[in-house]
């Protein structure tokens, strides 16, 4: 035993040495497998994100700093900073989305100062060049209810915050700008004569006071010590006659406090007196400003006129003569109610004006211009706000649409009197084909292409999206590189409920696409439809139509009309059918509709038929959801006119198959009503929409709907909040026919030919995190397997499979491929589509299929833009970027010179054995 410890000692000693020096590569190569990442340059290969504030408050050039930018501050609470020579964001801070939130002061100094909230409110400071903060402070007052008609600006480096007592005085204080503190007690001066129509230049407030003819025009510096009122009768400046009431509207960032009276006149304090401009405003709707032009002051007045389009002017105001460098009238540009936000000029001795002016329009798209009416660059923030959009398919190339044009009997028979001619026309196409051929070989690009890019790929993964946004703004966009190929603003479009269908794609040749969008008129509440080309955004068919009456519901038909054209069906307030177009109206058979009243919670349902005459509705069930008392509809999920049925059923772990309950008339009704006793009731309620068959229920209590439901074939899935628990769950439900089919192969679905209740299954999974926005994925024959995609407010996207949010998940016996059943659901980071590229305030998931059955196209809209594409089960039909084509080429090479050469000596082998 000696000799034996003796010898393995060492040896022992030096494998423990060993491994004390192996920590640090145990440690090292432990993290590499934790680290989940991608390489730098997939990068923006298969996605991108444009990135947005909003529309404009405030903005104000950054004079101080050496860095070229602009500080703006948006209605969508968000602070940022953009470059003055691209329009880029530079950084950015998007506040709360609530009123503790709103941006209610920018200033632009030394440092930036923001005010934010509604009492309370926090002042902050920021880094102009790095956008970090500085220092912050509260201020809560007293007055809460007087709190809303607060002002507020930056006087020597204090804050000025100014509230006004109507009819009574005025309360002003100051305020250290980096500490908070004030100098003394809050100053109240008397001004019995301020009104709700009053008006803040600082540091002048200005009001009309006075009985109608006899009006008086009263301002007064509320930061000077001495109170000193400005009066003077408002005769003295505009006819009273003519008047409308001594209207005040302050200029736009103007460098002399300055108003405007009855949208014509412009006055100015200058010394403690008003001045007035000699040029009026030459449009009631007009921009007015006044610059400091070096030697003198310049009015500067912008407008859009219908017949001249854009129009900018510059008055001096000394001379009243017209500063022609700064002019312009330009009847291709159109601004929309534009609005001077900030105006930059410069001028040396017996030099012309170098002006940077920064203009915002009604359509919420921001334009930097330059002296002349120069445009430098434009952000379309009205994308801050996509309401809905919709994927459209290119169309092909011309020759392949020569081609297809060949196989349609119909289009054949009008070009073609004779087989000969088909057969001329066949070598011309073919020709085409090889000269392109040659063309691309050669590394050339077809005429047809640099003529017109916007043409299908193979794959189907060019596309165009048609994006409707708040504004009333639509865009066409190429889905590949974001850029916007042709824009549409619609003033009168109210998009609270607005929709769009895709009537006829660019998949029938010689036929244009076309897409119609159904709307509330703004003003009046009415029908709203605009028929467009989402190709190239001109107005088709109905083009803009403005009905008399409300829209309840609308709906396209399944059956194309001889043009390929699906008939869009509405059904008004008065229950009355309008068919568009008219010659449609014959196809209407068999249509059905519901109407869901989202305050009472109320459903009925329509058979639509046409009687020979016109088409008529029909009221065929109604239902209650909630059943009695007040309950209130929080989200509709119906099927995708995109999505396809992949399979009948599943097979179970015994070879039997669950058949599924594949009823394309399912509609998800998520209600939520109070209860005495649990607080709120969620009720998830599925209802045939055809006979108004309850099929499927799930109730929760003590919890709360979120407006968010999605649907695809038999499952179903929402999201609400468990009061109880205090977290956020989803839920989800599946129907099933049961081991039996009840419908013979091939046959079509009926909601009339059977009335057996579906079998239905129900699971809940907790969800941690917070979802703002969900979509199923769709591909093109629905082969591959369904995710859930689920927007959070975090920013990230995450891809949930279908398999985790089983509704039969856990049981036992029966299917083997069931996951075991765990309440809460995963959320890996590798589950994540867009990694670090944060949207903020995601507010919808939008999905399409591609060409390919693998991909499915997706568009994440909030106040960025996301899209990307996913592979549900993986790319299964396409080859990966990094496939080694050289080396298969060389190994198929190899293969195909060792088969001949083997058959060669083979055949010389028994050639030698025969002569034997």
């Amino acid at each position: 035993m000696g000799v034996l410890s003796h010898t393995f000692k060492p040896n022992f000693l030096g494998l423990l040495k060993f491994i004390n020096n192996m920590n640090w590569f145990i440690v090292f190569f432990s993290l590499i497998n934790l680290s989940m990442c991608i390489y730098e340059d997939q990068i923006g290969k298969f996605d991108w994100r444009q990135t947005y504030v909003g529309r404009i408050k405030f903005a104000q050039f950054d004079t101080v700093s050496t860095a070229k930018r602009i500080i703006v501050a948006t209605e969508e609470n968000v602070l940022a900073a953009l470059n003055l020579k691209t329009g880029q964001v530079v950084w950015r801070h998007v506040f709360e989305s609530a009123s503790s939130g709103n941006i209610q002061l920018l200033h632009v100094g030394e440092k930036i100062t923001t005010v934010t909230g509604s009492n309370p409110y926090l002042v902050r400071g920021w880094d102009s060049a790095s956008g970090v903060l500085m220092w912050e402070w509260t201020l809560a007052l007293q007055n809460d209810q007087q709190a809303v008609y607060s002002e507020w600006w930056v006087q020597n480096n204090k804050l000025v915050h100014l509230l006004p007592v109507i009819g009574s005085h005025l309360e002003v204080t100051m305020y250290n700008l980096l500490t908070g503190s004030n100098r003394g007690a809050t100053s109240k001066l008397p001004a019995v004569w301020n009104n709700d129509g009053c008006v803040l230049t600082a540091p002048y407030y200005t009001c009309v006071s006075g009985n109608m003819g006899s009006q008086i025009l009263l301002s007064l510096d509320v930061t000077s010590n001495v109170i000193q009122i400005i009066s003077k009768p408002l005769s003295n400046f505009i006819n009273l006659k003519e008047s409308i009431g001594g209207n005040l509207r302050p200029l736009d960032n103007s460098v002399v406090p300055g108003f405007i009276v009855d949208d014509k006149k412009v006055l100015l304090i200058k010394e403690n007196s008003f001045e007035a401009v000699g040029k009026e405003l030459v449009d009631e709707m007009a921009s007015a400003t006044v610059i400091d032009g070096g030697n003198e002051q310049v009015l500067l007045q912008t407008w859009q006129d219908d017949e001249k389009g854009f129009q900018l002017t510059a008055y001096s105001i000394s001379t009243n003569s017209e500063v022609t460098e700064i002019q312009c009238s330009d009847p291709t540009t159109s601004i929309p109610e534009a609005e001077f936000l900030a105006v930059m000029c410069s001028r040396k001795a017996k030099e012309q004006y170098a002006c940077r002016l920064l203009v915002n329009a009604a359509d919420d798209a921001l334009h930097l211009m330059q002296q002349g009416g120069r445009s430098l660059w434009t952000r379309e923030e009205a994308l801050a706000n996509v309401v809905t959009a919709e994927f459209v398919d290119l169309p092909v190339s011309d020759t392949e649409a020569a081609i297809e044009s060949e196989f349609d009997q119909k289009e054949a028979a009008k070009v073609y009197s004779s087989v000969w001619s088909a057969f001329s026309r066949r070598l011309h196409t073919q020709y085409t084909q090889l000269q392109n051929l040659i063309r691309n070989l050669q590394g050339q690009s077809a005429p047809e292409d640099s003529t017109n890019a916007l043409v299908r790929d193979y794959f189907n993964l060019h596309k165009i999206m048609v994006l409707i946004t708040e504004a009333g703004k639509i865009f066409g966009m190429d889905n590949l590189s974001g850029e916007i190929i042709w824009r549409r603003y619609e003033p009168g479009l109210d998009t609270e409920a607005v929709v769009v269908y895709t009537r006829r794609s660019a998949r029938h040749p010689p036929y244009d696409a076309y897409v119609t969008i159904v709307g509330k008129n703004e003003e009046t509440g009415n029908g709203y439809v605009i028929s467009l080309n989402p190709i190239t955004g001109n107005l088709v068919g109905e083009q803009t139509l403005k009905l008399d009456v409300r829209i309840l519901q609308c709906t396209l038909l399944h059956e194309p009309d001889s043009e390929k054209l699906h008939a869009l069906v509405l059904l008004d307030e008065d229950e009355t059918v309008q068919v568009f177009p008219i010659s449609a109206a014959p196809l209407v058979e068999n249509l059905y509709m519901y109407v869901a009243e989202k305050e009472t919670g109320k459903v009925q349902g329509y058979a639509l038929k046409y009687n020979g005459v016109s088409v008529e509705a029909q009221r065929t069930w109604s239902v209650q959801l909630g059943g009695p008392g007040p309950a209130q509809i929080v989200a509709v999920a119906t099927r995708s006119r995109l999505e396809r049925v992949r399979s009948p059923g599943r097979a179970l772990a015994d070879r039997s198959v669950l058949y599924k309950y594949s009823n394309p008339n399912l509609v998800l009704f998520v209600v939520e009503k109070p209860d005495p006793t649990h607080k709120e009731v969620v009720t998830a309620v599925v209802l045939d929409a055809v006979t108004g068959a309850l099929l499927g229920a799930s109730s929760h209590r003590r919890a709360r709907a979120l407006p968010l439901a999605v649907h695809a074939d038999n499952c179903f899935a929402y999201l609400y909040r468990s009061e109880k628990h205090r977290r956020l769950e989803i839920a989800t439900m599946e129907l099933y026919e049961g081991q039996e089919r009840w419908l013979e192969p091939g046959v079509a679905f009926s909601s009339f030919a059977s009335d057996r209740a579906p079998a239905v299954e129900r699971q809940a999974y907790i969800l941690p995190a917070t979802a703002a926005a969900a979509a199923f994925t769709i591909t093109e024959r629905s082969l591959a397997d369904r995710h859930v995609l689920l927007g959070l407010t975090t920013g990230a996207v995450i891809e949930i499979p279908w398999a985790y949010l089983e509704a039969r998940r856990g049981l036992t016996g029966g299917d083997e491929a069931l996951l075991p059943y765990t309440p809460e659901l995963p959320l890996p980071s590798e589950a994540s589509l867009n990694y670090n590229r944060t949207v903020e305030r995601v507010r919808g998931v939008l999905t399409a299929p591609a060409g390919l059955e693998s991909t499915s196209l997706v568009l994440v809209t909030g106040l960025d833009l996301f899209y990307t594409r996913v592979a549900p089960s993986k790319t299964f039909d396409l080859l990966k970027d990094d496939f080694d084509y050289y080396l298969i080429t060389i190994v198929l090479g190899a293969l195909i010179v060792a088969t001949y050469s083997t058959k060669y000596f083979a055949s010389r082998k028994m050639l030698k054995l025969a002569w034997k």
